[in-house]
């Protein structure tokens, strides 16, 4: 742990002159979609380690497979920390560290990268929003907020006050993305048995 210590203020020193690069692409990512509002990522953590990288945007998202990871920032030792699956997951940007799997298999979830650098202005909730319709959300903070839809009656239609991601985890193939475009009045698709939803809409 020492050396990954003096490696990561060595490249930290070095940085000071140079833009650090993102955390996304790199091994074990894919882009499940791009618009100008998000960016979607399905993200392993393989057992390596990961080069020292700033976020550019603040991040949300859901974990969907156990696994260990180390994060070192700043001065500090780096922290083993396990996450289970169906743990929500959040960054913000501008944070710099450095990440390594320490697990397998590797811990993987779907993380949304939140371009815009700020929340949208707050807009009455309509009588047939998400939080009318549907409940309080699972999970909230200021940049998103999440309902879990499980298998069984169809999610009730609704319409979004803002921009939103649905992914959909149905237990054997990679997890789907798809894009909701702000004012949209539908009703989202019903996950298949042993599956899930997740809608993610953007602040």
């Amino acid at each position: 742990m020492g050396s990954l210590m003096t490696l990561v203020l060595l490249a930290v020193a070095a940085a000071q002159a140079t833009e650090l690069p993102p955390p996304f692409p790199r091994a074990g990512t894919t882009l499940l979609l791009e618009n100008d509002v998000v960016a979607v990522w399905n993200v392993s953590w393989l057992k390596q380690q990961y080069p020292l990288h700033t976020h550019r945007y603040d991040l949300v998202g859901i974990s969907y497979a156990e696994g260990d990871r180390i994060i070192t920032q700043g001065n500090t030792p780096g922290r083993l920390v396990n996450t289970k699956a169906w743990v929500f997951q959040t960054n913000r940007a501008n944070v710099t560290h450095v990440e390594e799997g320490a697990s397998d298999p590797p811990m993987r979830a779907v993380l949304i990268e939140v371009k815009p650098p700020s929340p949208r202005a707050a807009a009455a909730e309509p009588a047939d929003g998400l939080r009318q319709v549907a409940g309080p959300p699972a999970w909230e903070n200021n940049r998103a907020a999440a309902w879990l839809v499980m298998p069984g009656p169809p999610a009730p239609t609704h319409r979004h006050i803002g921009d939103a991601v649905e992914l959909i985890f149905d237990g054997s193939t990679a997890p789907k993305a798809t894009f909701v475009a702000a004012g949209t009045v539908h009703a989202p698709p019903t996950p298949p048995d042993g599956g899930r939803l997740y809608i993610f809409e953007i602040k």
